[in-house]
């Protein structure tokens, strides 16, 4: 075999090993992050920010979404996280990390979803196909 063939061979190798992660097929497919207001009659205010991206206020009505996309980087270092806040409460938390815990419990396939409701947040969790209690308001 000529050297150039075999350092294609490699490649491939790499590749298709790379695609065996969980994580790794977020480097090639996109991400995204669904952020739901489920309260009875209250709007959410949500400021969503990465070390690298601010994505801004966004007042939520009743049933409102806001949803944003993103590859994850090749570190495998992506994090997002979110301030809520409502006239009884607010909380700060992450919304999306690499880590595989994180995704088996609040996140699908390629997607995490979160729902802000009266007695706190909840992700959804595709294993169970229902959202999960996260956290609890702090006051």
């Amino acid at each position: 075999m000529k050297p150039l063939t075999i350092g294609y061979l490699l490649l491939l190798v790499l590749a298709l090993s790379l695609c065996q992660l969980p994580i790794a097929n977020s480097l090639f497919n996109k991400f995204s992050v669904h952020i739901i207001n489920g309260l009875n009659n209250q709007t959410i205010d949500v400021h969503c920010k990465s070390r690298d991206d601010d994505l801004g206020l966004h007042h939520l009505p009743v049933h409102g979404e806001f949803m944003w996309k993103f590859r994850v980087n090749i570190k495998s270092s992506t994090l997002y996280f979110c301030k809520w806040k409502w006239v009884k409460g607010h909380k700060t938390f992450d919304v999306f990390t690499t880590d595989e815990q994180f995704l088996g419990k609040y996140c699908g396939y390629d997607y995490c979803r979160w729902q802000g409701r009266e007695d706190g947040l909840y992700g959804y969790s595709e294993k169970r196909r229902q959202y999960v209690f996260a956290y609890k308001w702090d006051p």
